[in-house]
């Protein structure tokens, strides 16, 4: 893994001006490369998630959403990284932080549909598949799952 300058994580606001940039990241790393466009439906709901968005100075370089579900869950969503800076730190700095921001609001376990590709990626990071290949998007997705610990 190659370094780049240090990587700043942080949430940002629903419908603020870093959510807009953040669904044109989202976009283009997620749906235009598997020939699909996002619709109003893609977004429902999210005002009830929390935003992580990781940066390279001013830069938003990566985002992630997470969305609580019952009995101490987290589902992390919409895990993407600018394509230049992938493989260079950046969802590895943001997954953690996304770990410790969800442990320290309670939840004990975090859980998400991972494309396949993605999966090495997932498990160097400690995720366990917990599920069977399954189709999502056009693509195969596994579910993983991850015990978080407090800090």
């Amino acid at each position: 893994m190659s370094q780049v300058k240090p990587v700043v994580c942080r949430e940002f606001p629903f419908d603020s001006a870093m959510y807009r940039e953040a669904k044109q990241l989202r976009e283009m790393v997620l749906r235009l490369p598997l020939g699909l466009h996002s619709t109003a439906h893609d977004f429902l709901g999210e005002e009830h998630s929390y935003h992580l968005g990781a940066y390279l100075e001013d830069r938003l370089a990566g985002v992630l959403i997470l969305r609580p579900l019952e009995s101490g869950t987290v589902q992390m969503r919409q895990v993407a990284v600018a394509p230049e800076l992938q493989s260079h730190g950046v969802g590895w700095a943001l997954v953690r932080y996304a770990e410790q921001f969800a442990a320290e609001r309670g939840f004990t376990t975090m859980m998400a549909h991972a494309r396949e590709s993605a999966l090495e990626f997932y498990r160097k990071l400690h995720y366990q598949v917990t599920s069977e290949r399954f189709i999502e998007i056009g693509i195969p997705h596994f579910i993983i799952e991850k015990t978080l610990t407090t800090p």
